[in-house]
């Protein structure tokens, strides 16, 4: 097979698992966020498929738009170093899921104007730890979904690269 073959099935292989890693991750904010919402019993079959159906893939899509820089960056030094344990893939979206913290911690809407040398204030939520962890927990099974779906195969492009024994 060519090399050209092999990287643009690789690259398919990256998207696909991309795109699985947001959609588990969209789902695990639902599981967590749902189940510490107080429902009774009798709402919650309403209340899953509303989530199944709307809302998981519509959280997916905010997912995968503000982790996608530092997914993409830890998706590549996996594919550099062929990377293929699940370890790398677990770690590296933990640190996704606190980049993307970092990235709401840090940020400052341009309709605020402050005086040089003044403080931005901050949305309690982003400050709250149960969010924190949330997120980077969501980054974890990201990254073992992203795994389960193209990391296994990471480098696999590579002249020379073996793949996994089945």
């Amino acid at each position: 097979m060519s090399l050209f073959l092999r990287i643009l099935g690789q690259l398919f292989l990256i998207l696909l698992g991309y795109a699985a890693a947001s959609a588990v991750a969209s789902t695990f904010l639902h599981l967590v966020f749902l189940t510490s919402a107080g429902f009774e019993a009798d709402e919650a079959p309403a209340i899953v498929m509303g989530s199944i159906v709307f809302s998981i893939p519509f959280v997916a899509l905010f997912v995968a738009y503000f982790a996608f820089l530092p997914a993409g960056v830890a998706i590549g030094i996996g594919e550099i170093l062929g990377a293929r344990d699940w370890l790398y893939y677990a770690i590296a979206g933990g640190v996704v899921g606190a980049c993307v913290v970092a990235l709401f911690w840090f940020y400052v809407p341009p309709s605020i104007d402050l005086e040089p040398g003044a403080a931005a204030p901050r949305d309690p939520l982003v400050e709250n730890p149960y969010v924190l962890f949330t997120l980077i927990g969501a980054g974890l099974v990201g990254g073992i979904a992203y795994w389960a779906v193209a990391g296994r195969l990471a480098g696999g492009w590579k002249a020379g690269a073996t793949l996994p024994a089945r």
